[in-house]
């Protein structure tokens, strides 16, 4: 089982060595690629072999290259992810348009119904009925866009009511930051079943390479909010990266089961797939946060 996230800051050459990724600064370390789950590679003064690339893609590494801010920018990705592509890209090609709309329902009832259960957490005494009622009211395809304003109540109740998304603030670069991890998980993991991200099932814009990763992940981004509130105030330093780095070691529940991050993604996105490809609802599975 892969567990390890790597995390290389410092000016280095990394390459392959008898199947072990191979780090050479001051000192010279070897990791076995089986060991690795995750490699992000934060400095722009890192060299990399084409051997040692192709390995972290056979190996299905999920392998994050951070921009000049030190923020998650590019992945590696395999180019034909899975041994019957062709069969799957024309299976999601043709999902019906009726189970696109209830599955984009049922990921928005359960997003909010995740973000209730961090309120719940965080402010016991807080009375969240509203939110019962935002579930309620999702229609098909969330037509009066319920989770838009569940997410403006939530974040309000969550980090202040002077917190505006998208702002430049400590708390909004841990959520971009950490929200760039989980796509960079689910885009791997659509990936290796012969996806293509790009078409999804709620977004739809062209300018937008993951589409469908936008859509699977909403319902986990609960998870990076919860890391962002025990962990960030005043500042977004390597100590709050680290935090949001160890969200891969986290356990889901999931199928009444406690899985790591990986693998509930893994169950997560195989009953979705199921229930575009066969329409049978009841084994579509949600994850829950752990507290």
């Amino acid at each position: 089982m892969t567990w390890r996230t790597i995390i290389l800051t410092k000016d280095s050459k990394i390459y392959l060595r008898l199947n072990h990724l191979v780090v050479q600064s001051d000192t010279v370390t070897k990791i076995p690629l089986s060991e690795i789950g995750q490699l992000v590679i934060d400095n722009p003064n890192i060299v990399m072999t084409g051997h040692i690339l192709n390995a972290l893609s056979k190996h299905k590494i999920m392998t994050i290259i951070c921009n000049e801010k030190h923020l998650p920018f590019s992945q590696l990705n395999l180019v034909y992810g899975h041994f019957r592509q062709v069969r799957v890209m024309k299976q999601q090609l043709e999902w019906l348009p009726g189970r696109k709309d209830r599955l984009w329902q049922m990921i928005v009832q359960h997003k909010i119904q995740n973000q209730q259960s961090i309120l719940k957490h965080f402010y016991p005494s807080e009375n969240l009925d509203n939110f019962n009622k935002y579930i309620e009211d999702v229609q098909l395809n969330d037509d009066t866009n319920r989770e838009g304003h569940a997410a403006k109540v939530y974040f309000n109740k969550l980090f202040g009511l002077d917190f505006i998304r998208g702002t430049d603030s400590p708390i909004n670069w841990g959520l971009n930051y950490g929200y760039s991890l989980l796509m960079s998980l689910f885009t791997k993991t659509l990936i290796t079943r012969g996806l293509l991200t790009e078409v999804g099932i709620h977004h739809h814009s062209q300018y937008n390479h993951y589409n469908l990763t936008s859509d699977f992940m909403e319902v986990y981004r609960p998870l990076i909010d919860l890391i962002v509130k025990d962990t960030i105030e005043s500042e977004f330093t390597t100590v709050e990266k680290q935090s949001l780095l160890d969200v891969f070691n986290t356990k889901i529940m999931i199928k009444n089961k406690k899985q790591y991050l990986a693998n509930s993604i893994e169950i997560y996105v195989d009953t979705l797939i199921n229930y575009m490809n066969q329409g049978n609802e009841d084994n579509v599975a949600f994850p829950k946060i752990i507290y």
